[in-house]
């Protein structure tokens, strides 16, 4: 787990390079200067441990088979009570590949891209996960609809996989359930439960879901999360910053002070240290990273190298 500096010991470094106490208001100002500084640094790296996810398994939209995505915010990422919570929504996509690359060998990686909608997949092919049980099976031909165990995330539309769905009109019928189908209509209920709609040309008079799943084309990413939290020591702010950007905030701020107060020469040195402290930490990554999994990779047509 990556390291954290809490909020309170950075405003004192800040205090002590000011050389005074902070009244509250100057605190206030100072709590603003602190979460710009950590913007900053944010954006300097795609590969901060603390917003990196890696190899998360995301449900992917396939509504229109020739656009296939990953939607950056889940419809249902900020609601507790889904089952499959994710990392956070996605700021900067790493990787993308069709298993996880954890568990499995030679899984394959596919290229991608920022779309407008979401994290795009050209040459993407369907595999499924993201598996939710059935609570309901309602309707009649060509009309249906499944109720499942829990909410599913991103899901608008697309195709699922159907399996172990037991109907009372035999194995004939049980093949049609038991197979891909192409959603008509989704729709969330406030109970965590999702009804899917799709069509079937059959009659089904009785079923037993006691064993059925459903599952949704997936794939794993490895991505930069969004920045979401404030810092600082107010109700509902993330009391604790990533240990990297002590240095580079703290300096960073009392630059900002000097350059505000009209100590413009004084503020471009410390302006400098800071840059120097967050430098280094980037070189730090740069280090560390050169032979991991989330490096950046150079592609010929005979190789796959890591670089």
């Amino acid at each position: 787990m990556s390291q954290t500096e809490t909020y309170s010991n950075v405003l004192s470094m800040i205090e002590s390079y000011h050389g005074a106490t902070l009244i509250d208001i100057e605190k206030t100002r100072v709590r603003h200067l602190v979460n710009a500084r950590a913007r900053s640094a944010y954006r300097e790296s795609d590969l901060w441990d603390q917003f990196l996810v890696t190899a998360e398994e995301r449900v992917v939209n396939d509504s229109d088979p020739t656009r296939l995505f990953v939607p950056f915010v889940g419809t249902t990422s900020a609601t507790t009570d889904v089952t499959n919570i994710k990392g956070g929504d996605i700021d900067t996509i790493l990787r993308a590949h069709d298993a996880n690359p954890f568990a499995v060998n030679s899984v394959r990686e596919y290229e991608v891209f920022m779309g407008k909608d979401g994290v795009e997949l050209p040459g993407y092919k369907v595999a499924y996960g993201a598996e939710t049980g059935v609570t309901g099976l309602t309707g009649g031909s060509p009309n249906f609809q499944f109720l499942t165990a829990q909410k599913r995330d991103a899901i608008k539309g697309g195709t699922i996989s159907v399996a172990d769905v037991v109907t009372s009109n035999g194995t004939a019928t049980d093949a049609l359930v038991n197979d891909t189908h192409t959603l008509t209509n989704v729709t969330y209920l406030t109970d965590s439960q999702t009804y899917l709609d799709f069509s079937l040309a059959t009659t089904i008079s009785g079923v037993n879901l006691s064993s059925a799943k459903i599952k949704f084309p997936v794939v794993f990413l490895t991505y930069k999360r969004r920045l979401t939290e404030v810092y600082g020591d107010q109700v509902g702010d993330t009391t604790s910053l990533p240990m990297e950007w002590k240095d580079y905030i703290s300096l960073g701020v009392y630059a900002d002070m000097l350059a505000s107060d009209g100590f413009h020469e004084k503020s471009l040195a410390w302006e400098g240290r800071a840059n120097k402290a967050l430098q280094r930490e980037l070189e730090r990554i740069d280090r560390n990273r050169a032979h991991q999994f989330v490096n950046h990779r150079v592609r010929t047509n005979a190789s796959n190298q890591a670089r």
